[in-house]
């Protein structure tokens, strides 16, 4: 996998997290740190919620990952 895909995968996991974290009302890192466990966690987006789950209907669009990713966190 290449250094792009591997970047845009974490913030697509970012962006995951970051919308679900504000939909279920639950801190960011602690949500995090319940779904990616072995992985460090990554600083929150400073913007809203919804600024993430616009990039996430971009970004899968085109990303059968990041598709994937929505469905399985039931992202809209």
């Amino acid at each position: 996998m290449s250094y792009l895909d591997t970047e845009m995968r974490k913030a697509a996991m970012t962006y995951v997290c970051h919308v679900k974290s504000a939909d279920l009302n639950v801190d960011f890192s602690v949500l995090w740190q319940s779904i990616r466990p072995s992985e460090p966690v990554p600083d929150q987006p400073h913007w809203p919620a919804a600024t993430s789950k616009d990039l996430l209907t971009g970004m899968r669009a085109n990303n059968d990952f990041v598709e994937a990713l929505c469905v399985k966190y039931e992202v809209d």
